[in-house]
């Protein structure tokens, strides 16, 4: 059988690359995003929308992490997470941009990768208020409040820089994706499948 061509950039197979809705977007607050090795299999992760759209960004794959394998300052970094002792973004300063570390695992897999890494476990944390629903259509979470990783880059980017339309672009992505995806399941397989659910 035929092996179906993928796309280099973006990792997609071809009949569903994402790379012409990509554009480049110049974040003042650095990304760093830390991926579970499982999350390199996902078809449809958002965190390589972040990786690609914004030009200061950061994705490093593993299960534990030290300052020095992130090439990180502590006093430089936020962790964003939600938990006992986050604070909100109110509690940052806009105008001193520090680099913004975000998980990309489930959260079982993030709280471990947490957990494994010391010195990522004493970060300061910023966890998200959230008002909105996810537009990740086909994808399950327990929490009613969930964001994917792409959205919660986006929520604090749009936050601190108090700018509602910049980072836009990285979201058209992600639900040119989904309905892609959609579109390849079918309607019916959808609606059974996420839609009853709701």
């Amino acid at each position: 059988m035929k092996k179906r061509s993928t796309c280099l950039r973006c990792k997609r197979p071809s009949s569903v690359c994402y790379c012409h809705t990509l554009q480049l977007v110049d974040n003042h607050w650095p990304v760093h995003i830390l991926q579970h090795p499982r999350e390199t299999k996902h078809p449809i992760g958002t965190a390589a929308i972040a990786a690609l759209s914004l030009s200061h960004c950061q994705l490093q794959v593993g299960e534990s992490f030290t300052l020095q394998s992130m090439a990180m300052d502590a006093s430089q970094a936020v962790l964003v997470y939600p938990g006992e002792g986050a604070d909100t973004l109110d509690a940052l300063d806009r105008g001193v941009p520090q680099t913004l570390v975000f998980m990309d695992a489930s959260w079982r897999k993030s709280h471990r990768m947490l957990m494994e890494s010391s010195e990522l476990h004493a970060l300061p944390r910023v966890g998200l208020q959230l008002d909105q629903a996810s537009h990740y259509r086909i994808r399950k979470s327990k929490f009613e409040a969930s964001l994917s990783t792409v959205e919660a880059i986006v929520h604090c980017l749009t936050f601190l820089e108090q700018d509602e339309k910049k980072y836009l672009p990285l979201l058209h992505t992600m639900d040119f994706m989904i309905d892609k995806q959609i579109s390849f399941m079918g309607a019916e397989v959808f609606e059974r499948n996420y839609l009853s659910k709701l």
